[in-house]
């Protein structure tokens, strides 16, 4: 991932949802930043799969790839694997 390369991805579900990034690999898992709400708050991460699944959007002629949330749900009021109290 790259923040020099035009965002080519979008993630669906977990802590980053929505957040547009840019991949250059097919296949796999990756590792995505989560966004921190506060300079205080905890640098945290997400693993994300990369589908076959395009999304369209106005913004943008060329779909985006669809990275799914591959961290399983934690319970609630549990912090999740990025470190995030859900």
């Amino acid at each position: 991932m790259s923040g020099d390369q035009p965002r080519n991805a979008i993630c669906l579900g977990g802590p980053c949802h929505g957040m547009l990034t840019h991949i250059d690999q097919d296949i796999g898992t990756l590792t995505v930043p989560v966004p921190r709400r506060s300079p205080e708050e905890p640098e945290g991460m997400a693993r994300y799969r990369i589908t076959r699944e395009r999304v369209h959007h106005p913004c943008r002629t060329e779909p985006f790839i669809a990275l799914h949330w591959a961290d399983p749900p934690e319970p609630a009021g549990l912090p999740c694997p990025c470190g995030l109290r859900h």
